[in-house]
């Protein structure tokens, strides 16, 4: 199935948000409380809500139409590391307004 770039859009969410942790837990546990599951998904650029938060996440070099069809599975592997990554390293964010939106991407929607 062929999509025009122009309507459709790629993007990545999680699927399995992280599990909460404290201090009391082991290294191990929580490492095990920290895994997600991430999704790729191409959406009509129409049903997509811009927020007012901003992540500074950067997935061009691995989402990218081609490398979806080709091996699907791969791509969500290094989505589900980049995405690992930032939630440990979430104390590295310089900017204020930033560190806000990346708080609000790791929880759980609650409907």
């Amino acid at each position: 199935q062929t999509r025009s770039s122009g309507i459709n859009a790629e993007y990545a969410g999680i699927d399995r948000y992280p599990r909460r942790v404290t201090k009391a837990m082991s290294k191990d546990t929580i490492k095990k409380r920290t895994k997600l599951k991430p999704f790729v998904k191409f959406v009509n650029v129409n049903h997509l809500m811009p927020t007012r938060y901003q992540v500074d996440i950067d997935l061009k070099k691995v989402v990218d139409e081609s490398a979806i069809k080709a091996s699907p599975a791969d791509v969500k592997k290094a989505v589900r590391k980049i995405f690992e990554d930032r939630y440990l390293n979430q104390k590295d964010v310089k900017s204020e307004k930033k560190a806000t939106g990346v708080k609000y991407f790791f929880d759980k929607l609650r409907f």
